[in-house]
């Protein structure tokens, strides 16, 4: 049994001492160390045929418009594109946006402050109810801002 644990940990620490190795070079010659998700090759264009021409409809004697009113309800409150994941705009580095406060990384906290969305990085102990749901709307506008979208 000892030959066994001791064969598995020497494997592990070999493994462990590649990807250190592979990580320098890597950072040496430039190249990231983690590829980006790239997207999915587009598929096949599919031929169709075209559909026989339909007669046309007649057009209805008085169409019926929206009052202008309601259109613009409903245009200021579409819902903004939020991010699933935010990137760093100064080192390209891409992390989960985070769900709480508490889990966000360093960076995403600075940028919340440097963007004006926060006055100050708060201390875990600080946050009560009333800053979580500032933090909360926060974040949520750092996740619509266009430079910071993944």
């Amino acid at each position: 049994m000892f030959e066994f644990w001791f064969t598995f940990t020497v494997a592990y620490l070999a493994y462990v001492g590649y990807e250190a190795y592979r990580a320098v070079q890597c950072v040496e010659q430039g190249e990231p160390l983690f590829k980006p998700k790239s997207a999915a090759a587009p598929a096949a264009a599919v031929k169709s045929t075209p559909a026989p021409a339909a007669k046309p409809q007649p057009a209805p004697a008085k169409p019926a418009a929206p009052p202008p009113k309601a259109t613009a309800v409903t245009a200021s409150h579409e819902p903004a594109k939020l991010a699933d994941e935010l990137r760093n705009p100064a080192t390209g580095e891409v992390n989960a946006a985070p769900a709480n406060y508490r889990f966000a990384k360093k960076w995403i906290k600075e940028a919340l402050v440097q963007e004006k969305l926060l006055d100050r990085i708060y201390k875990p102990n600080e946050l009560d109810d009333t800053t979580s749901l500032k933090v909360k709307e926060a974040i949520d506008k750092l996740r619509s801002m266009k430079k910071y979208q993944a």
